[in-house]
């Protein structure tokens, strides 16, 4: 069983780079989406195990939506970011499953952080 990902990041290039990366290998990209009030519906309706959330997005950003998605059955945060990796593993404390940078993205770092 592959693992089901939502991907929110305002940026269209960078969700499209990474979608293909993360399907290379075996991952199951089930929403892609620009904001933080869209990623909350997609993780309604798809049903994820992860929600790849970029850091710094405008209206929603990617603190909120981890925030908002605390204690929801299923669906694990991660935060994602071109951030300084010591002050993204500080926002994500607390909040979300972890960090990862934007350039380290993959099913080894997110399998890392879920502790599989």
């Amino acid at each position: 069983m592959s693992l089901r990902v939502v991907l929110v990041d305002d940026d269209r290039r960078f969700r499209t780079t990474a979608r293909r990366a993360l399907e290379a290998e075996g991952v199951e990209v089930v929403a892609e989406v620009a904001s933080g009030k869209d990623a909350l519906a997609a993780v309604q309706d798809c049903y994820p195990d992860v929600v790849l959330i970029d850091v710094r997005m405008p209206g929603v950003d990617g603190m909120e939506v981890a925030r908002r998605l605390q204690g929801k059955v299923g669906a694990t945060a991660i935060l994602i970011s071109t951030l300084d990796p010591d002050h993204g593993r500080l926002l994500a404390e607390g909040l979300a499953a972890g960090y990862i940078p934007k350039d380290e993205l993959s099913l080894a770092a997110i399998t890392e952080l879920l502790g599989r």
